[in-house]
């Protein structure tokens, strides 16, 4: 089975208390779509329709993060879980899905993150690029568009960064062991992205 990312669906999150906050504070939550591609010697499967019910809301997955970033609580956001957990399409790469928030609203420094329970099997290499490519494509159109990439070692872990036109920049784990994929949308001069996945425990 490949797993195939594509069309996504967007949560425009609006930090609750940060009045102030400027545009790019608003963002996106990404749900992969996932239908397996048949090869070309085989029928294609017959598949049940997937239920949004599939797909719990767990808060303990939010136990993957660390409990504050530079002293600000990493709390969780039902908007965002609420609005994701819907689309049938989250079903068919998770069990489990939760989403936390840090603000400082002295500076506005944010930092929102995504934490997915994989379902076995369904994620690889090539999928988690895709995964990656259609988060940041919604994340940095509302921040100047993808800017560049880059590659780094953050808490000892290969993290993914996506720098935008408009200063927010995205972050990607995946962690195999655990099943579980972190992805993250960060932006202030204090680097509160970087904080959260250097935290990172699993």
């Amino acid at each position: 089975m490949t797993l195939r990312l594509s069309a996504a669906v967007f949560l425009a999150l609006t930090v609750a208390g940060c009045g102030s906050a400027p545009p790019s504070a608003s963002v996106p939550v990404v749900v992969p779509i996932a239908p397996p591609t048949p090869t070309p010697t085989s029928a294609p499967p017959t598949i049940a329709p997937a239920s949004a019910s599939a797909v719990t809301i767990d808060r303990s997955l939010l136990a993957v993060l660390p409990a504050d970033v530079a002293g600000f609580a990493i709390t969780e956001s039902p908007e965002g879980e609420a609005s994701a957990v819907q689309s049938p399409e989250l079903s068919t790469v998770a069990t489990g899905f939760a989403s936390g928030v840090a603000v400082d609203p002295a500076t506005n420094d944010f930092v929102y993150a995504v934490v997915v329970a994989l379902r076995p099997g369904v994620m690889s290499d090539a999928a988690f690029r895709a995964w990656r490519d259609s988060y940041d494509v919604g994340a940095c159109s509302q921040a100047g568009g993808v800017g560049g990439h880059a590659e780094a070692q953050i808490g000892g872990r290969t993290t993914y960064i996506t720098s935008c036109g408009g200063g927010l920049h995205t972050y990607h784990v995946w962690l195999p062991g655990a099943q579980r994929l972190v992805s993250v949308s960060a932006i202030g001069e204090r680097r509160f992205g970087e904080r959260l996945v250097a935290g990172i425990r699993g």
